[in-house]
């Protein structure tokens, strides 16, 4: 199965394709969240319910709970774009490294991640509909499943890049 995913995924149009299209995700769902600050980013890593609840007060106070709601209508579709982004870009570099087939698993991290965001984003339209979700199991679930995929990503990214690096200095 991974061998096929493997062989299907790498190809140029793809990585290219799908990296536009996270790109211009990423950046429209910046402009939505940027009246939020840094406390988008807290909002998701912290481990802490009361945190979350401080940060959901203080958007409630300056009008910003539908600024926070409207982003979810891209961001519940933008882990497809970097999942696959980050898929192709992992297919080449395996394939430009002639990587061990015994590495294609490597190729789900960024469904990982993708899954995990998900995750992260049912338990944060939860609170957004009723506060009182917003409790510690479910804010250790919720970011919990938003640091792995941070990690996840972070890793893909780094080894994506690594692989790139690689194949360019082993062609000349």
């Amino acid at each position: 199965m991974f061998a096929m995913l493997r062989d299907r995924l790498d190809a140029w149009w793809l990585i290219l394709v799908f990296g536009l299209i996270y790109f211009v995700s990423q950046a429209i769902i910046g402009v939505i969240v940027h009246p939020l600050g840094a406390d988008m980013l807290v909002v998701q890593t912290t481990l802490s319910a009361d945190h979350v609840r401080e940060i959901f007060a203080r958007w409630a106070a300056a009008g910003l709970l539908d600024t926070y709601a409207s982003h979810y209508r891209f961001d519940n579709v933008h882990p497809l774009w970097y999942a696959m982004f980050l898929a192709t870009a992992l297919a080449k570099g395996f394939n430009a490294n002639r990587v061990p087939p015994r590495f294609n698993a490597l190729l789900a991290l960024p469904f990982v991640a993708a899954a995990c965001d998900l995750t992260e984003n049912l338990f944060h339209l939860s609170y957004l509909a009723d506060q009182a979700n917003i409790t510690p199991a479910h804010v250790l679930m919720s970011n919990g499943a938003a640091i792995v995929k941070w990690v996840l990503a972070l890793g893909c990214v780094l080894g994506a890049g690594g692989l790139a690096v690689r194949s360019k200095f082993a062609r000349g």
